[in-house]
Formats: structure tokens, sequence, C-alpha cells
């Protein structure tokens, strides 16, 4: 594993930890993108994993996080827009590097989200997208009304906190990490109502959702708590002209009692198995 820092186009940085060569990738490349509020270094032993199968991953730090220049997220406030600016800088620079290879899109929760509307603006730049333990944050695609009613309170939870600081203090939460005003609200935005609307952006998502051709993985486990299959279901139905593949992991099949949302990524063998059936299927 090597990094490389890269200079954003509104002159912040960001660090790309890579895993393998391009050149010596036969399965492809991948620019992974993490969840909401994760160093990209939590992601080493998934990188390495991959590397081993024949995959070049670039797994790129997170606007924000720990090794990121923008790190006062109260006085340097962004959102989605943002991001997906710095998806999108990423993902070109990582083209120019391919050789050919097919360049897929994957991430981890809110990260796996982030690749699905990187792609919906540059589908032509894109092989495929993969969503690994992701969906839709919505939270009437929980299953069963409790959960649902769990699930909205504490969005609305979060959200007037939010509101009153200005910011959101999920380091001292234990939740989410310590994000900016505007990335909460257009995360609430989406989690609360169902559709993608991002401030300062007048991209109709929901749209280019719907009109995405690509191969689309999403990938979900039996007892995660966070993102369970009921809200892949929400977001894979928006995608109704793209090529969806849809699975869910079962525990008890690998020795378990429930997948943790976060902690597959340590031991990422199950979900590369079919993450490898999925891109092999498709593009060898």
């Amino acid at each position: 594993m090597h990094s490389s820092r890269i200079q954003l186009p509104d002159g912040e940085h960001t660090v790309v930890e890579w895993h393998g060569a391009s050149e010596q990738a036969p399965q492809g490349v991948i620019l992974f993108l993490p969840a909401l509020g994760v160093n990209v270094s939590y992601y080493r032993a998934l990188g390495a994993a991959w590397a081993a199968r024949g995959y070049c991953v670039a797994a790129a730090e997170i606007r924000g996080m720990h090794q990121s220049s923008v790190r006062d997220v109260r006085r340097q406030d962004f959102g989605y827009r943002e991001v997906l600016a710095d998806v999108a800088h990423l993902r070109q620079q990582l083209s120019e590097q391919t050789s050919g290879r097919p360049l897929i899109l994957a991430g981890h929760s809110l990260g796996g989200q982030f690749a699905l509307l990187q792609a919906c603006e540059n589908p032509a730049e894109v092989a495929g997208v993969a969503l690994l333990a992701g969906g839709s944050n919505y939270f009437r695609a929980m299953p069963g009304a409790l959960s649902a009613w769990k699930r909205g309170f504490g969005l609305r939870l979060i959200q007037q906190l939010n509101r009153s600081l200005g910011y959101f203090p999920g380091d001292k939460l234990g939740f989410g990490g310590r994000q900016p005003g505007r990335l909460i609200r257009d995360w609430t935005q989406e989690a609360l109502h169902g559709r993608y609307r991002l401030e300062n952006s007048d991209a109709d998502y929901e749209a280019a959702l719907r009109r995405l051709e690509l191969p689309v993985l999403l990938l979900s486990l039996s007892g995660d708590r966070f993102v369970p299959r009921s809200c892949a279901d929400f977001l894979a139905d928006k995608l109704t002209r793209a090529t969806v593949t849809q699975r869910e992991l079962q525990a008890a099949d690998h020795g378990l009692r429930a997948f943790s949302h976060f902690t597959w990524a340590k031991s990422p063998q199950p979900v590369l198995d079919a993450f490898q059936h999925w891109s092999q299927r498709l593009f060898n």
C-alpha cells in the first residue's frame, strides 16, 4: 500500500491510498469511498484483499476526514455537492491511469451513495457501481413500523442538534464523526424525505437515477442494523433502467450470528467473493 496526496479543484487536498497497481490489475480498477465518519485507513485490510484478487484499488479519504486538508468543519462548511465534485476530480484522474481496464465506483454505506450519484453525473466514464452494505437512509424504508419510528425520531434529533450547533458533533456521540452542517442537512434531507435534493445544486438526481443504465451491485448484510436489505430495496427501485444485481449475504453461512455494518471490512472475504462474482460476470 502507498498513498498519494491529491490537490482538489478548490485548492484543498485529500489522500488516496493505493492497493495494487493499475498496470497489474487484470480484474479492473476501483475507486472506493468510505462510509460517513470513517477514515480511509480503516479499510486497509479490504484494500489489500481486493488487490490480492487482481484489482487496483484507489481508496479516497472523504473531505473533512483525518487525512483531508479540510479539518475545521465548523468554519469550512460543505455538503454533498462538494464531496461529489471531489469524487469527480478523483475519477477523472484515475480514468487516465486505467489503461482501458474497467473503472468501478464502489463505496461503503454513504460512500456507496456518493459512488452512485457520481456515476449518474458521468455514466460514460464508469463501467459499474457497487454499494457495499449500502442503500437509502430513508427512515420509512426500515423494516417494520417500530424500526421506522425509531429511525425517524433519531434523525430528527440529529437534524435539530445540527441546526442548533451549525455542525454535527458525531465524534462525541459515537456516530458519524464530526461533520459540517450542510453535509448533515443533505444527509437528513434524503433520510427524512427519501429524495436527493442537494443544497446549492440544481441537479435532479432523482431523474438521473431513473436514467442510469449502468450495472449496479447492491450488496446487503443480514443483521445489518444501519442499512438493512429493505433500504437497499428502496434505492434499487429508483434504478428503473440500470442492470441491478441485489444480494443479501447470510451471516449464518459464514459462522456469524449477524454481520456488523462496519467490521465486515476487517474480514471482507464474503463480501469480496460476491463482488468478484458480479464484476467477473459483467466485465470478463
